[in-house]
């Protein structure tokens, strides 16, 4: 039962809903807004029913790292090169009502058609398209989540917008900035892993990359060479024992001093090859020789050998 009274003091008329059974004093009304009804909470009756839904229009859209509510349409990205904010044009020819627009609209609503795309397509967008495609592919041969993604997309924006693209690769410039983002949420990625797989010189994504940091003064993390020990020893198969000395070995090394100004994979292939037993059964049976190691970690031997006997002589592990 619906009652209405007047307010003097706002000078109009409100209605009050109240139940049919209960005392107006006694009981409360109680918004379903999912079932759009309003439930007396003494009886429990129903007092009205299809209310007008009038909250805003949110849907799920599934990522793959969350979750994410939104509404009406998918959510801005840095990783699009519009963002995710450029209106378009329908290619409906009626009106909001529903009616066919007559043909002289019609030739001046082709012409506006044409203008508004051709004004959303020029270099600076292809040039996007053309990098956040190679994202994207990167996001899935790497298994990066998100937030990398969208780090790496804000980096090579301010790269573009400070005209350091011009002239360079662009496949090349956004490896760089993948790897800048990679060591701000130190995620184990090298620059020759991201070179590598980016199909592009590695020489050439570390001069870019050197170019970036010095342009923009950015101050990036250390690398936790940590990390690596254990994303190299487990690309080696090595037994999860042997990971663990590995991991005491490198933090005796990190206390001598001996890492500071060395090609941070040479330490780490050194460090595995060296925390592997040493007695003449295991190194018979041994299957994890410098080969696999240097493999893994991605340098050569010889770096391996000259680091592992430089870390050997000064620790006296020998």
């Amino acid at each position: 039962m619906i009652v209405y009274y007047y307010n003097k003091y706002k000078k109009n008329m409100q209605s009050v809903i109240q139940c049919e059974i209960c005392d107006p004093s006694e009981s409360r009304m109680i918004t379903d807004v999912e079932s759009g009804e309003i439930i007396c909470n003494r009886c429990g009756i129903v007092v009205v029913k299809n209310l007008e839904d009038t909250t805003k229009i949110w849907h799920k859209v599934e990522d793959a790292d969350s979750k994410i509510d939104t509404r009406n349409g998918n959510p801005s990205s840095l990783t699009l090169y519009d963002q995710g904010l450029t209106t378009r044009i329908g290619n409906t020819n009626r009106d909001a009502s529903g009616n066919v627009i007559n043909s002289m609209m019609v030739t001046r609503l082709n012409k506006m058609r044409f203008q508004d795309k051709r004004s959303q397509i020029n270099t600076s967008a292809r040039n996007l398209g053309r990098a956040f495609r190679q994202l994207d592919s990167l996001k899935d041969k790497m298994s990066l989540p998100t937030a990398v993604i969208e780090k790496t997309a804000y980096i090579y924006r301010k790269v573009q917008e400070a005209g350091l693209v011009r002239g360079r690769k662009v496949n090349t410039v956004l490896g760089a900035s993948l790897y800048i983002a990679c060591r701000e949420f130190e995620i184990p990625r090298t620059l020759r892993e991201i070179s590598s797989i980016n199909n592009e010189k590695y020489r050439e994504t570390s001069r870019v990359y050197r170019q970036i940091v010095l342009h923009f003064g950015k101050q990036i993390p250390q690398i936790d060479v940590f990390r690596y020990v254990e994303k190299v020893g487990k690309k080696a198969r090595l037994e999860e024992k042997n990971i663990r000395e590995a991991l005491r070995l490198m933090k005796k090394v990190q206390d001598a001093g001996l890492s500071a100004g060395k090609e941070p994979m040479g330490i780490v292939g050194a460090v595995i090859y060296l925390s592997l037993p040493k007695s003449e059964e295991n190194i018979k049976k041994r299957t994890i020789t410098q080969a696999v190691i240097a493999d893994a970690a991605g340098v050569s031997e010889v770096t391996i050998r000259n680091v592992y006997k430089e870390i050997e002589k000064k620790l006296s592990l020998g």
